[in-house]
């Protein structure tokens, strides 16, 4: 796969398929910076750490039943498997999958003004490791 325009994002909660109800998919893996510096140097030296990520999503807002409302709300403050993929098409060395939990901390079923467009955004910590997948 080449560059490429995001419009065929693949995204799991759950096991439910959420891409036509999500419009924004960041994650964010970083590494800890530890300093092994020592005396007797003019430059620091760094190794990396703890490992860590997190997750941030804009969801455009659905009551219906099995749908956005219905499937986040009971998942409040317990930790759900996502699966993340830049394409529809399968795994594959060019569309690899990202597997990690998240904990669901965080949830707001209205965050909209009179006349737009239903929408929610969520900020959630990875729990675990991220895997990338090229089946």
């Amino acid at each position: 796969m080449t560059k490429f325009v995001a419009t065929d994002y693949t995204i799991s909660v759950g096991g439910v398929n959420f891409s036509p109800n999500l419009n924004s998919c960041t994650l964010d893996a970083k590494s800890e910076e530890q300093d092994t510096t020592s005396f007797g140097v003019d430059w620091k030296s760094r190794i990396g750490g703890l490992k860590d990520g997190s997750l941030s999503l804009d969801f455009q807002q659905d009551f219906g039943v099995a749908s956005v409302d219905a499937t986040l709300w009971p998942l409040l403050g317990l930790t759900v498997e996502m699966i993340i993929s830049p394409t529809s098409a399968a795994v594959s060395a060019t569309n690899p999958s990202y597997t990690f939990d998240v904990l669901v901390t965080e949830y707001q079923p209205f965050a909209s003004s009179v006349g737009d467009l239903a929408t929610l955004s969520v900020s959630w910590p990875v729990t675990g490791e991220i895997v990338r997948a090229e089946l």
